[in-house]
């Protein structure tokens, strides 16, 4: 099939600068790339980080930048927003996608594919008849709102990285044909005993530490708030230690001024060197930290679509202690981990897990990467759920 992906417009592909829906196209295309099964047209954010990466070099992907932060883009996508027909989101990203069409408005597609974008549908299907498959990676069409119920009715097709986030599209339109589609993980990239280029010294942890690892994006919605709390109320075991890993957004942003951080430095500087912060930390390099650490929290605020870090960590041979919420159950299937309800006082859930996991290391040890979840699975798994009948 000749085949158009359209990503998000935030996140160049390849995952240069990391993030999760990224990382998975590339995977998809990896798989292209060796097969040859497809053509396929990859249209993305630029970064000059893209330039010598060797994904350029495939005879099978093809990749259209439009680059976001030139000065031609903003005031273009500031006149689009006086001037152009809005749907879904806000104007520099239906500017993001106009931009495509322009590249690709002239080329013949078996299929578009919209990664974690579905409003595009709306724009798609006035100006072609190409089926529409929707990759939704996020819980983004949730309510049965006139815009969402349109969305529905235009696409052809949807995959759901969880039950849950399908359960949520079905709430929209129980006619939608929607597929499920774990996410994967590199295997050869999360696996357990491999050589970490650090050490728990380089960091200021002790070798006999019990050390909790958080990482992602330092927001509120994340729960890192509530962590640091937890670590408060345990201020008196000098053993038990955080690693904090990521800063406020995907790119390294520690030195802009950010209120919510500088609160959460605030509070790490009362627990006497008990919290130590990475900031921003290529994903690439994250096995390395988890490698280092006795135990992964996920205190998430908010309905996780599927729970990536949930992987991530018993890839890595942690236990696991997470909110119960969204898709993270679905992650944590036959792992040893334990839940926590979304609540006022999340701090002192999280801190009694950390107690009840360090004092009962053995019950929880023993987490491995599940084969539903690894990268040649989701891999299958999307290629055999993108086939649609014309």
């Amino acid at each position: 099939m000749r085949i158009a992906i359209i990503t998000s417009g935030i996140l160049p592909v390849p995952a240069v600068l990391g993030g999760a829906v990224e990382n998975l196209i590339d995977y998809v295309l990896e798989y292209n790339d060796a097969t040859h099964k497809h053509k396929i047209d990859v249209y993305s954010a630029y970064s000059h980080k893209v330039r010598k990466h060797c994904a350029l070099n495939s005879s099978s992907n093809h990749y259209s930048y439009i680059d976001t932060n030139t000065i031609k883009f903003k005031l273009g996508a500031k006149l689009y927003s006086y001037i152009g027909k809005h749907y879904c989101y806000n104007y520099k990203l239906e500017f993001f996608f106009e931009q495509v069409w322009k590249r690709m408005k002239h080329k013949q597609y078996d299929l578009i594919i919209l990664e974690n974008r579905p409003g595009f549908a709306l724009k798609l299907k006035e100006r072609t008849n190409t089926p529409i498959i929707s990759h939704i990676h996020t819980n983004i069409l949730y309510e049965a709102t006139s815009t969402n119920i349109a969305i529905a009715k235009v696409t052809n097709r949807f995959l759901a990285v969880s039950s849950y986030i399908k359960s949520e599209i079905l709430k929209v339109d129980t006619n939608s044909d929607v597929r499920v589609v774990y996410n994967g993980l590199d295997r050869e990239k999360f696996k357990m005993n491999a050589s970490s280029t650090i050490s728990r010294s380089e960091l200021g942890l002790k070798k006999d530490d019990f050390v909790a690892v958080f990482w992602g994006r330092l927001v509120p919605k994340k729960g890192i708030k509530e962590l640091l709390e937890a670590l408060y109320l345990l201020r008196d075991y000098q053993d038990i230690k955080l690693l904090v890993i990521g800063s406020i957004n995907y790119e390294d942003t520690d030195n802009q001024s950010n209120p919510f951080i500088e609160e959460l430095k605030q509070m790490a500087e009362k627990l006497n060197k008990k919290v130590m912060f990475t900031g921003f930390v290529p994903y690439n390099q994250i096995p390395n930290y988890l490698s280092l650490s006795n135990v992964a929290i996920i205190p998430s605020q908010i309905n996780e679509a599927f729970g990536m870090t949930c992987i991530e960590a018993c890839a890595m041979g942690l236990p696991v202690i997470a909110t119960d919420d969204g898709g993270i159950r679905e992650t944590l299937r036959d792992q040893k981990h334990i839940l926590l309800h979304k609540s006022k006082d999340l701090s002192i859930q999280l801190k009694d897990a950390i107690l009840e996991i360090k004092d009962n290391y053995s019950n929880y040890s023993g987490n491995r990467l599940s084969p539903l979840f690894t990268k040649e699975t989701y891999v299958k798994s999307f290629y055999d759920n993108i086939e649609i009948q014309r």
